[in-house]
């Protein structure tokens, strides 16, 4: 009779020199169904802890060093005081990823409070599938590779369905108007132009880009080209626009292009002596002489 109770007091002894090891959760617990019982005598994930069969410590999981990586897009809506540059800021995204993602901000990038936004979750664009459509034909048409297409997207084969939003990681889609030099206002540039006068346009044009050359505004444009420099008569963002509008001509910043044509341009000494100003100018309106192109 000593001898049984003996044996029995052994194995609860041994039991709770087992059990005390173990995570509370993955202790098995009386009753038919017992899911966490089930995990430390079957495997699974208990706590940070990955088990084989009968409670075998496999390895632990891997902790996350940062959030994850969304997979799908993000809805925006527009708050007040909110811009492209703020936004993208925000998501860690380009205006230009944004504006590719959302058709309606092709030709303008100014958002309107309350307005919603797609937002691809990495650089690149969310692209809404049309009908023949192929994955390879999307990876031609934004300049990626296939396979980040559908890896990215957890595809299984090369035909997705009309209507469904795909994540096109580093895809590149059509030129975008405005094109600017960018969101800042215009303003004094951080060039040394000690070769021109405060106050006039070729002072403050020779503040915003280099400006290698001398001489009065109509003249810029003969020494660009004498020192190799592209120009045409095409407007360009950051370009250096030359014109006859003075006896000695006139020089003036392209902040921006628009898809008809149009554009922007900043200067000084316009609108008077020192003054900052802009204007929205189509060729026509202007005797031009040409535009200056940045060397890149």
């Amino acid at each position: 009779m000593h001898a049984c109770v003996l044996v029995i007091a052994l194995t609860l002894s041994g039991y709770a020199s087992i059990t005390k090891d173990l995570t509370a959760s993955a202790k098995l617990r009386l009753g038919a169904v017992n899911a966490e019982g089930l995990t430390s005598s079957q495997g699974g994930t208990v706590d940070q802890v990955q088990l084989g069969r009968l409670g075998t410590i496999i390895k632990p999981l891997e902790v996350p060093a940062g959030p994850p990586v969304l997979h799908t897009p993000i809805s925006y809506t527009v708050a007040d005081g909110d811009n492209l540059g703020s936004i993208a800021g925000h998501f860690g995204v380009t205006e230009d990823d944004i504006r590719w993602s959302n058709a309606e901000l092709t030709n303008t990038d100014r958002v309107k409070t309350g307005e919603q936004l797609t937002i691809p979750p990495i650089h690149g664009l969310v692209y809404t599938v049309q009908m023949g459509d192929t994955v390879q034909g999307l990876a031609n048409k934004f300049r990626v590779d296939s396979v980040s297409v559908v890896n990215f997207n957890y595809l299984r084969h090369d035909s997705v369905d009309a209507g469904v939003r795909l994540i096109i990681p580093g895809g590149v889609g059509p030129q975008l108007f405005p094109r600017r030099v960018s969101s800042d206002p215009p303003h004094l540039g951080n060039f040394a132009n000690a070769k021109f006068y405060y106050g006039y346009c070729t002072w403050y044009v020779a503040s915003r880009t280099d400006v290698p050359w001398t001489g009065d505004a109509w003249a810029w444009y003969g020494g660009a080209q004498a020192m190799g420099y592209d120009t045409g008569q095409v407007p360009q963002p950051g370009a250096i626009m030359v014109t006859w509008e003075s006896w000695v001509g006139h020089v003036a910043y392209v902040e921006s292009v628009n898809a008809d044509g149009s554009f922007v341009v900043s200067e000084m000494n316009y609108k008077g002596w020192g003054i900052i100003d802009t204007r929205l100018l189509h060729t026509k309106d202007v005797p031009m002489i040409g535009f200056i192109y940045p060397k890149s």
